[in-house]
């Protein structure tokens, strides 16, 4: 396992799911989510393919990149 945060741990029911799932989930092209991953973004190599827990990467999120600011109305 690979880029791993420490002392972070998915639920158990938790799924793992893919590099286009996890973008889709994000709104980011996949390309985005190769290039964070090559800053420490948390996934799991598993059979040639890269897995992702969406909890672990939106606290990877936040920590590196702060939380989102709410969208004001125009």
């Amino acid at each position: 396992m690979t880029g791993r945060m420490d002392g972070l741990v998915a639920p158990a029911h938790e799924p793992w799911i893919t590099k286009h799932q996890i973008a889709a989930h994000f709104h980011v092209t996949t390309r985005w989510i190769e290039s964070q991953q090559r800053l420490g973004l948390p996934h799991m190599h598993m059979l040639g393919i890269n897995r992702y827990h969406v909890t672990e990467v939106e606290a990877w999120l936040r920590d590196r990149y702060g939380t989102p600011r709410e969208q004001e109305d125009p």
